[in-house]
């Protein structure tokens, strides 16, 4: 039985604009996904209303279940949505400085030996 070095993550995400309009998303790569949705260069729809600010994610290991939950999240009705992530995020803040430093979103192997070398003397 082989293991395996880095579990895979899928991420159901919830993305606003400082209007408030809403965006759900599915992602393996939530950093990279974020940082096309700020540079307007993913969706038209986001870019066109400015949707950009990470207000709550999920993290999945299967990406099955997470499919599953981001069709059930959409078909919510708005009011639904927020209370998903009023208690955790009440001011609607922009949480991608926090997936940076949070545990569990692998980073790429070159990521890592870049940061290594920036910390060597």
């Amino acid at each position: 039985m082989t293991t395996r070095a880095s579990q895979r993550c899928y991420f159901v995400y919830i993305l606003s604009s400082l209007s408030g309009t809403l965006y759900i998303g599915l992602t393996d790569d939530l950093r990279h996904r974020v940082t096309l949705h700020k540079s307007g260069t993913f969706d038209n729809f986001t870019k066109k209303y400015k949707v950009d600010r990470l207000v709550y994610f999920e993290t999945y290991t299967e990406s099955k279940v997470a499919a599953v939950r981001e069709i059930q999240i959409k078909k919510w009705r708005r009011e639904k949505k927020i209370a998903l992530f009023a208690t955790s995020n009440p001011r609607w803040e922009d949480l991608t400085l926090q997936i940076f430093q949070t545990i569990g979103i692998p980073r790429s192997r070159s990521g890592l030996q870049k940061k290594q070398q920036e910390q060597e003397p």
